[in-house]
């Protein structure tokens, strides 16, 4: 009787991880599917203001995502909002780090929260919305627009979230 109750309970354990292990996996896919229309939407709203003031649209670059992508990702995990990094590093360190060529670099970053009311932006929990919002944010600040109609080619975004559901936000310009 105590093996058949072990062999249940075993049973049991190895399929509440099995599932637990798939709500996971499912709910990371799902997230990582969001960043990247948050991100993509970011390029598009981006070039939309670069074409609406005349200028050539940015392409976007691999290279770039991945180092806007870590800088995100690492103001969630080390809790920190700076262009300089935990460690000390500036946009254009952390590009010769990766050995990213570039003759001009900048960055803008952001956060905003996946919340139903922001003040000044309303209901963010779509990726329309929150890019609308952080993009929004950046035209309407100086130095972040001036990053945005620079004279750059290439653009790379990277999106992160807090395990309190704030979204923070990395654009990254490049010219080789």
């Amino acid at each position: 009787m105590k093996a058949m109750q072990f062999r249940i309970i075993l049973l049991f354990l190895t399929s509440s991880l099995y599932l637990g292990c798939t709500k996971e996996a499912s709910l990371e896919q799902e997230t990582s599917g969001l960043k990247e229309e948050i991100a993509q939407r970011i390029l598009i709203k981006t070039n939309a203001i670069r074409s609406s003031q005349g200028f050539a649209e940015l392409l976007q670059d691999d290279e770039m995502d991945q180092l806007a992508t870590l800088h995100s990702e690492n103001m969630v995990t080390h809790d920190f909002f700076d262009h300089i990094d935990h460690e000390g590093n500036s946009p254009s360190e952390r590009a010769d780090k990766l050995n990213y060529n570039w003759s001009t670099i900048a960055e803008n970053i952001g956060y905003v929260p996946w919340f139903e009311t922001v003040t000044g932006c309303g209901d963010t929990r779509s990726a329309e919305a929150i890019a609308d919002c952080v993009v929004e944010g950046w035209k309407n600040s100086p130095g972040h627009y001036a990053n945005m109609i620079g004279n750059f080619k290439e653009l790379g975004v990277g999106v992160a979230f807090t395990q309190d559901s704030t979204a923070y936000f990395t654009q990254v310009f490049r010219t080789r």
